[in-house]
């Protein structure tokens, strides 16, 4: 069931940047979609890498029988209410940190 959600996803992933290089859309609209594509492809990111233990056999049946999986997943996140900006700006300050130290000792 993971691997036929996450194929699917990868698949979607590929084809949503396939419609996007097209030709189709002019370079203003591409630019108005890049969160999203660069959204989109973090979400089979965490799933293919990171996340995929935490989840259930339930959970991965549930994700299978959404149609546009990868859609299902970017509407969760533009809908949940949680802000990262927190984490970011941590990781953010240890990565300059860090940056720092490393170029002291040049």
């Amino acid at each position: 069931m993971k691997n036929n959600v996450l194929n699917r996803l990868e698949a979607e992933v590929n084809a949503y940047r396939n419609h996007l290089v097209s030709g189709e859309f002019t370079a203003e609209q591409i630019v108005e979609q890049s969160y999203q594509f660069v959204m989109k492809q973090g979400i089979y990111y965490v799933l293919a890498n990171h996340n995929s233990n935490k989840l259930s056999w339930d959970e991965w049946s549930w994700l299978n029988q959404q149609e546009y999986i990868l859609g299902y997943l970017y509407e969760l996140w533009m809908h949940n209410d949680m802000d990262l900006s927190e984490e970011f700006a941590e990781m953010l300050h240890n990565e300059i940190n860090l940056d720092m130290e490393e170029h002291a000792n040049e």
